[in-house]
């Protein structure tokens, strides 16, 4: 009864932390793709300075056309980042992101606007405007980033104390099996009676209860590593540590 009553408490908690798991999951990946966003755009920018600068330069028919050509496969690389900006923008809307994402969303329809710009501009050979919207993107992204940021770093600092907590929890619980499994192994201690019997069989099925959610625990440490690392670093190396001592 008590192994029963054990189990069900755990489910009931794994069930209600289930929801907000996912959605603190979903704002990290969502910052996570809007960092690498940010980035490419960037470095398109970087890129277009150069050959802008290399287009007013060039002294030939011959050098402008390879900087034309240059500027011809940057123009592809804008039209993926408008691709990959209008799937996030869908993801931000769908219906169990909607309400929480509603503003950023928003926000991003702006951003979208003016990586098209800076797409056509391109492909129709005008590199300032390109550049102006391109600018402008990359701060659009840069500042939702930043959001997302500060919104999962709160997120990020809950689950380290859920997870340090159910680790310690754990950690008892494996010291109260130990010393269980010592008296029932113990020479003078011999099962004797169906009573004996029925508490090692207990005993086994709390070890496998035990092995189960030392697993869940260290997987979901694990996950939660991996997307802290980019973003926050210092955390990650926090809840490294904790997967690791667990």
């Amino acid at each position: 009864m008590e192994l029963d009553n054990e189990e069900n408490r755990y489910e009931t908690e794994q069930a209600a932390r289930s929801q907000q798991e996912q959605q603190a999951r979903e704002n990290r990946q969502v910052l996570n793709r809007l960092g690498e966003l940010a980035r490419r755009q960037g470095d398109l920018n970087e890129r277009l300075k150069e050959l802008q600068s290399a287009l007013e330069e060039a002294e030939s028919e011959a050098e402008r056309e390879e900087v034309r050509k240059q500027l011809k496969r940057l123009q592809e690389e804008q039209q993926q980042v408008l691709r990959d900006t209008e799937e996030l923008q869908e993801r931000m809307e769908r219906p169990d992101n909607q309400e929480q994402m509603d503003e950023a969303r928003e926000q991003l329809e702006d951003t979208r606007e003016n990586v098209r710009q800076a797409s056509e501009a391109l492909e129709e050979g005008r590199v300032s405007k390109a550049l102006a919207s391109g600018t402008r993107a990359e701060n659009d992204l840069d500042e939702l980033k930043e959001e997302f940021r500060r919104r999962t770093a709160g997120q990020f600092t809950d689950e380290m104390r859920e997870m340090r907590d159910e680790a310690r929890e754990l950690d008892e619980a494996e010291q109260d099996l130990s010393e269980r499994l010592a008296g029932l192994n113990d020479p003078n201690n011999r099962p004797t009676s169906l009573r004996d019997t029925g508490e090692r069989e207990e005993l086994v099925a709390e070890l496998e209860q035990q092995t189960e959610r030392t697993k869940q625990l260290l997987e979901r440490m694990q996950e939660t590593v991996l997307e802290a690392e980019e973003t926050e670093p210092l955390l990650a190396d926090r809840l490294y540590e904790t997967a690791r001592q667990a």
